[in-house]
């Protein structure tokens, strides 16, 4: 019997979202099947990524319109689906006007998947892997049948109610996955905690996202004549990025030539960039650069080029930062404020950099740069990304847990 993967993605293949992940787990995953079928929520007018030979991309679900969502519910299997999801919903307390949304969204999607040959022959073992709990996700109970087997992906965005808000169909959701893939301990935490009366905590694993490395660290940056400071993220409240600026400028105060580079952009921009020249005619031992919004590999080609003594990131809501992966993966070690599951990847334990409080203040972010800066010799950040956010390695592990569940 051929083995199938449904894949459903928010862009990928789409050069763009989500992309930035599935394009590292999809070469894993079409070694474990014999063909991987792929759906995308969004993605048209964006180039599409190269695929494995046996991976296919049947399109995207596009807009779910109100005559769509009409259609969605002509279906008696869809309808009785919809009054057992809404029972449980009612039994949970969870029947909110977000959960009738997105019952109408997941209905539509469900017929979407079935126009698009989605749906396996007689001969062919289905697995059905969503790489988000939300969205394309709430196509799962209308689509799914029993002898199909199960898995959903969740990261920060499409699990953390405290920050992102209420997310609907949870029940509905976790109660046809199999195996629930979580990006961090601190997320694997919290889905058992929440969700062990939808799914049982055992099934609830930790396969982490990663991100490719170079063959070889750079030079050694020990001893930098200048601190080569690097931070990456648009430019908004949330990620702080003035406040980067300030403690860089009292490590200059201090003593010390910096020398920061910012990638990235938004509306935020204008202003840091404003501050910042006022703050380099006032301190001769401060430089700043703002290339804007770049390609991910022009930034990796920064680590490769310029021997990048510190990586960071004082954001105020966080998961794994992937930028943080990034720059471990080139032997750059971080300062971090410690939210979400930054800790996971940055801290005196991996040897990879120093954490501080959320609100931590200039001065305390100050002394968390220089003493990096002071024991270099303290830090290998690549190993640590070596160990615990290779791409290739952390694809072969989810992959495999998403083909456990049909094998045989």
């Amino acid at each position: 019997m051929s083995r199938v993967l449904l894949l459903l993605t928010h862009q990928f293949p789409h050069d763009s979202g989500d992309a930035a992940f599935v394009r590292n787990e999809i070469a894993a995953l079409a070694q474990e099947f014999d063909e991987v079928r792929i759906v995308s929520f969004w993605g048209e007018g964006v180039p599409a990524l190269p695929l494995p030979p046996n991976c296919r991309y049947l399109g995207s679900v596009g807009r779910v319109t109100a005559a769509r969502a009409f259609r969605g519910l002509i279906s008696g299997r869809r309808l009785r689906t919809l009054w057992a999801v809404a029972a449980r919903a009612r039994r949970v307390g969870a029947l909110k006007s977000a959960d009738l949304r997105a019952m109408l969204v997941g209905m539509s999607v469900a017929q979407r998947l079935q126009q698009l040959g989605a749906r396996h022959t007689p001969f062919e073992s289905l697995t059905v892997y969503s790489f988000w709990g939300v969205d394309i996700a709430y196509s799962l109970p209308w689509f799914v049948r029993k002898q199909d087997a199960v898995a959903t992906r969740v990261h920060r965005y499409d699990l953390d109610e405290e920050s992102e808000g209420y997310r609907p169909l949870r029940p509905a959701v976790l109660g046809v996955t199999e195996v629930l893939l979580t990006i961090s301990d601190a997320a694997q935490s919290y889905a058992r905690e929440r969700y062990s009366s939808y799914i049982s905590p055992q099934r609830i694993l930790v396969r982490r996202l990663g991100v490719p490395g170079p063959d070889a660290p750079p030079a050694d940056a020990s001893a930098p004549e200048r601190v080569l400071v690097v931070s990456a993220s648009s430019v908004i409240p949330l990620k702080r990025v003035d406040l980067i600026l300030d403690a860089l400028a009292e490590v200059a105060r201090r003593g010390h030539a910096v020398a920061w580079t910012h990638f990235g952009d938004g509306p935020g921009l204008a202003a840091v960039r404003s501050r910042a020249a006022e703050l380099v005619e006032e301190l001769p031992l401060l430089d700043v650069a703002f290339p804007g919004r770049v390609p991910v590999q022009t930034i990796l080609d920064h680590y490769a080029h310029a021997a990048t003594t510190l990586f960071m990131n004082l954001s105020t809501i966080e998961g794994v930062p992937v930028s943080i992966m990034e720059a471990a993966a080139y032997g750059v070690p971080a300062v971090a404020t410690d939210v979400g599951a930054t800790r996971e990847i940055v801290g005196s334990a991996f040897g990879s950099g120093v954490l501080v409080a959320r609100d931590a203040t200039v001065s305390e972010i100050a002394d968390a740069v220089v003493d990096v800066v002071e024991h270099l010799d303290r830090f290998d950040a690549r190993a640590n990304w070596a160990e615990r956010f290779d791409a290739n390695e952390n694809a072969r592990a989810a992959a495999a847990a998403v083909a456990d569940l049909n094998r045989g």
